[in-house]
């Protein structure tokens, strides 16, 4: 399974999304694809926040983001487990960065990367993400099943168990 990061979900909803992370996706073997209960936190926070400058791109927004939720892409669920792990990744001082938001920022983010990655490990899901190297970060503390980024079709964190390691990523973009 591939859980697919916020920003990947984002690059899709551009009116010209990169054409490699397009061929990416389009080549994942089918019911491979999954989100998590995360993207839509920061999906819908990034609408809202379109809402009151750009209306109508907002109304654009959610229409994707409706026919996406309806689409077969799997939904992971927050459950105790994963919650759990997300709990243990708030007390590693080196991450706290991913969950305290900055509060001088315009619109402060929630740090959803470490609630993505114990979606991850707890799904043995890989990852797929623009920015790698925050999920680069957390690997040095929790031990994520794969990453990999769309756009290159580089392995940033090969995969890490012999259920992961039987799955293909699609075929690299040129």
């Amino acid at each position: 399974m591939f859980l697919l990061d916020t920003n990947v979900l984002s690059e899709l909803s551009r009116s010209s999304p990169n054409p490699r992370v397009v061929t990416w996706i389009e080549s994942a073997p089918e019911g491979s694809l999954a989100m998590s209960f995360s993207a839509v936190i920061e999906i819908q926070r990034g609408i809202a926040n379109v809402d009151g400058r750009k209306p109508n791109k907002a109304e654009e927004l959610r229409r994707w983001f409706e026919e996406l939720l309806h689409s077969d892409i799997i939904f992971l669920p927050m459950d105790a487990e994963t919650a759990r792990l997300y709990a243990a990744m708030t007390m590693v001082p080196a991450l706290r960065s991913f969950w305290v938001p900055d509060p001088g920022a315009k619109c402060p983010k929630l740090g959803q990367d470490l609630a993505i990655a114990a979606s991850a490990i707890r799904h043995d899901a890989v990852i797929v993400s623009l920015d790698v190297g925050d999920f680069q970060r957390i690997h040095r503390h929790f031990t994520l099943p794969g990453v990999i980024d769309p756009e290159h079709g580089e392995w940033a964190i090969p995969v890490a168990s012999p259920a992961s390691a039987t799955r293909q990523s699609p075929a690299p973009t040129t």
